[in-house]
């Protein structure tokens, strides 16, 4: 333990040593291209309603280790800038942008692995995170009942005024509380994110004025904590916040709060304050808060169910989610995942006789 406390206290001493000074959204490049990210799932415990999708491992590698049900993701974001500024003799403000997330989540008996891409294309004065795509692979496991771990690789690629690359590992856990006093069904999360060589090229930064640096920054970590506040009849109720601490040098709280109706759709809001893009930013470092829907549906399939019984039955889940985001950039995100099969929720029987 004093070993982690000394290298947590070099690195925060290291990290005064540099300058912090990463674009508009460069902490957040991930929950940018999901809607159930959008909207309040970019977290470390899953987001108010412990959704579970695979570019959850970007926040926490250890949130996919209860899955059960093979998932198929993919997702995408349109960006429109409704404050494009003319720049002479420049072209770093467009009207428009996008981005994708394509993944997938293999459980298995000995681990749940994890694979997600996304990518963005902002090229915009309020948000220059330029072109960029990242790839993560995770692997995941239940410990306990109430304890699971995980871990990821990753690697990116990043294009603009030059090109650099990306390459590290994440780790994380989840811990599963007791109910107490109001808060049922509690969760805490924490990960250690971008342990690598992060990507450092020419954009503009927070500080305009100032060289930009690499992002997402090196050595983030996260804490977080989830819980259903209320249950009445069909519904539920419930809500995250998250604290992360990029390279030691900023303070970025979410806060999400989530509805459910009969497991069946989820209404879902979110808000992001990044201390240093407020402070250096003033109102146009200031995100709206996100809202998104998503929606579950049972389909039946006979022609899967050929290759695979278990999955003639499965659930599709539509989403759409929508933000302003920096100097009033417009995103508006949808998407859909498929799981197959049906979630298994009976325990297994014992048969300590043999049956006449």
């Amino acid at each position: 333990m004093k070993k982690i406390i000394l290298a947590a206290a070099l690195a925060a001493c290291a990290a005064g040593l540099f300058a912090y000074n990463p674009p508009y959204g460069g902490e957040d490049l991930f929950r940018l291209t999901h809607p159930e990210l959008m909207s309040g799932a970019a977290s470390a415990t899953g987001g108010p309603l412990f959704t579970v999708v695979p570019a959850s491992i970007a926040y926490n590698p250890a949130l996919t280790a209860g899955v059960q049900r093979a998932d198929i993701d993919f997702s995408g974001t349109v960006f429109i800038n409704f404050d494009k500024i003319e720049i002479e003799g420049e072209s770093s403000d467009k009207t428009a942008g996008g981005g994708f997330q394509a993944g997938m989540i293999i459980p298995t008996k000995w681990s749940v692995f994890s694979l997600t891409a996304s990518g963005v294309y902002a090229d915009f004065y309020g948000m220059n995170l330029r072109k960029t795509i990242v790839v993560h692979g995770g692997a995941s496991k239940e410990v306990t009942d109430n304890l699971s771990l995980g871990a990821n690789v990753y690697g990116g690629l990043y294009m603009g005024s030059g090109s650099d690359f990306s390459i590290g590992v994440d780790a994380g856990a989840l811990y599963k509380l007791s109910s107490f006093s109001v808060f049922k069904n509690p969760r805490v999360g924490a990960s250690l994110l971008n342990i690598g060589k992060p990507a450092d090229y020419d954009t503009i930064g927070i500080d305009e004025k100032e060289d930009s640096s690499a992002y997402p920054s090196v050595l983030t970590p996260r804490v977080s904590f989830a819980s259903n506040i209320f249950e009445a009849r069909d519904w539920t109720g419930a809500f995250s916040t998250d604290f992360s601490f990029p390279f030691f040098q900023n303070c970025v709280m979410d806060l999400g709060l989530g509805f459910e109706y009969n497991n069946f759709i989820k209404l879902s809001v979110g808000w992001q304050a990044n201390i240093r893009e407020i402070s250096e930013g003033k109102s146009d470092g200031v995100n709206c808060f996100s809202v998104g829907v998503s929606i579950r549906l049972g389909v039946t399939s006979k022609r899967i169910s050929q290759t695979n019984a278990d999955w003639e039955k499965s659930e599709v889940t539509p989403c759409l989610a929508t933000q302003t985001l920096y100097s009033k950039i417009q995103a508006v995100s949808f998407g859909a995942r498929i799981d197959l099969g049906l979630k298994d929720t009976e325990a297994p029987e014992i048969i300590v006789w043999d049956e006449e």
